[in-house]
């Protein structure tokens, strides 16, 4: 147990003694290699206030160090010399540094508090140069115009590195470019889905061709993408009804080029599933089409993370129902690569549709599926955990979307168009009287020869907007593109209510 009475704030630290007794959390380390001062371990120390403070100790005592002072606990550090803070790459703004010794001596301490004390950087201060340069900063945005991975020669040496921009809730953005390990840390979530939010611990503000740059300083920075702290979940959904779809492009090489797609989707053509299949581009487009089936090949939900939603394997002991479950139930989440005990069941629907051309496949995730859903998967699971026995046991509302039409904004990606995959991703919703107007502005080469026997089968259904939403056309989709699952990886749980299915009439369009 710490004794409280005794110990010293971070703030409150200075050189004048070493028989300090200060209680801290270890937020990040890294190893760095100086010229005159060999090998060291660089820490970042927090306290329970949140003040920062940056040590290190030698290399003699690293191992020592990492034992004792694991990652994202708390400790009690006693004895320790402080000096002056200095250098161009300072990840806190305290005056001052602390030295572990051979004499610290590092217990352990009775706190619980789990923040990772993030200390956001306002993109104005960063553009007008309020902030100094030599202090790293923490920044999060939303990511736009993202380039592709390049590799440059850097005093000799290949390098990758990539550039975008980020954009806080106020739409004002920064130039952001990331190197070496960072850029490769992109390049492969880039192979499991398109990131959103970008948040960057111990950024470095510097210049490029005369604009303000936001990059990794060498090995003392954390990057994340789509994180899920509470900090990042409001920043979400803040940003989330401008968000833009990222898509992956083929080169002429044969080389991934990952771009933003800007499109406005009211602006996107609408295609045929027959013409789907001779796609030769990676793009986003729209169908109008019925749901004939859903494809019971496939269970309609996977078990997800509670807090990530990602897919969870289950390990351990068996448990058959909820009102069995406890905490010796364990399941590992794939992306966060930790052991849990709390998930939930998170839609991964199939389905099979039909327009007036041909059939295709079509897979709807988490928010999306809600959307035309009209509830969430955890309100339609039948509290088992075990494995789906029969997948033609499918919840009432599922069936029930049988027979309905919607426009679907879709993505054509690589493995459609490159290996022939004949499943396509879901991105957008839209159904009701926004179909109406997209058949009626369409041209003969897109679905209004075709379109009229596909509207008349089934009924229409009409998701319900605020009134300004039924003003602008829709021109916010109903359905969120950011998501995805295990394979795909599903990032968000928000829902969004269904409301009174009505009959719309083709005539009364043409009346308006």
């Amino acid at each position: 147990m710490s004794n409280n009475a005794s110990l010293t704030p971070i703030k409150d630290l200075k050189p004048f003694k070493t028989k300090w007794r200060c209680q801290v959390k270890l937020l990040h380390s890294w190893m760095q290699n100086t010229g005159f001062g060999g090998e060291t371990l660089q820490m970042v120390l927090t306290d329970d206030s949140g003040e920062k403070i940056s040590a290190t100790c030698k290399r003699n005592n690293v191992l020592s160090v990492q034992r004792k002072l694991p990652l994202g606990k708390w400790r009690v550090l006693t004895t320790f010399s402080v000096s002056q803070a200095s250098g161009q790459y300072r990840p806190t703004t305290h005056p001052y540094k602390m030295t572990i010794s051979d004499e610290t001596v590092i217990t352990n301490s009775d706190i619980v508090q789990d923040s990772i004390f993030l200390s956001l950087a306002r993109y104005a201060d960063i553009i007008d140069g309020t902030l100094k340069t030599h202090l790293l900063i923490d920044v999060m945005g939303k990511i736009v115009s993202l380039q592709p991975v390049q590799i440059v020669q850097v005093k000799g040496q290949d390098r990758k590195k990539v550039q975008f921009r980020l954009v806080d809730e106020n739409g004002k953005d920064l130039a952001c470019c990331l190197w070496g390990k960072y850029a490769e840390q992109l390049e492969a979530y880039l192979e499991r889905e398109e990131p959103l939010i970008c948040l960057i611990r111990f950024a470095k503000i510097s210049f490029y061709r005369g604009e303000v740059q936001i990059t990794n300083a060498f090995d003392a920075s954390i990057v994340y993408f789509d994180p899920t702290m509470e900090e990042a979940l409001q920043f979400k959904e803040k940003i989330e009804q401008d968000e833009l779809p990222l898509a992956v492009i083929e080169n002429k090489a044969g080389k991934r080029e990952i771009v933003l797609k800007e499109d406005d989707w009211n602006d996107l053509e609408i295609k045929t599933i027959s013409e789907l299949f001779v796609s030769n581009q990676v793009e986003n487009c729209k169908i109008i089409c019925s749901i004939e089936a859903v494809d019971t090949d496939w269970a309609w939900f996977y078990f997800g993370h509670k807090g990530c939603k990602h897919r969870a394997i289950k390990i351990g002991n068996n448990v058959t129902s909820i009102s069995k479950h406890d905490d010796k139930q364990l399941w590992f989440c794939e992306h966060c690569k930790v052991k849990i005990t709390e998930v939930i069941p998170v839609f991964k629907l199939h389905l099979i549709v039909r327009d007036d051309t041909e059939t295709c496949k079509l897979m709807l995730l988490n928010t999306v599926a809600n959307t035309i859903v009209g509830q969430e998967a955890v309100d339609l699971w039948d509290g088992s955990y075990d494995e789906i026995e029969d997948p033609e046991l499918l919840p009432e509302s599922i069936r029930a979307l049988v027979g309905k039409s919607f426009c679907f904004g879709i993505s054509v990606r690589s493995d459609n168009v490159r290996d022939g995959a004949e499943t396509f991703k879901v991105l957008e919703v839209w159904s009701g009287d926004h179909i109406l107007k997209v058949e009626s502005q369409s041209e003969p080469n897109s679905m209004i020869g075709t379109s009229s026997s596909t509207m008349s089968t089934g009924d229409v259904l009409m998701l319900e907007g605020n009134s300004h939403n039924d003003s602008e056309e829709c021109k916010t989709p109903f359905g969120k593109r950011r998501d995805d699952d295990a394979d795909l990886q599903d990032k968000t749980s928000t829902s969004k209510k269904l409301r009174t299915s009505i009959k719309v009439e083709k005539e009364k369009e043409k009346e308006e």
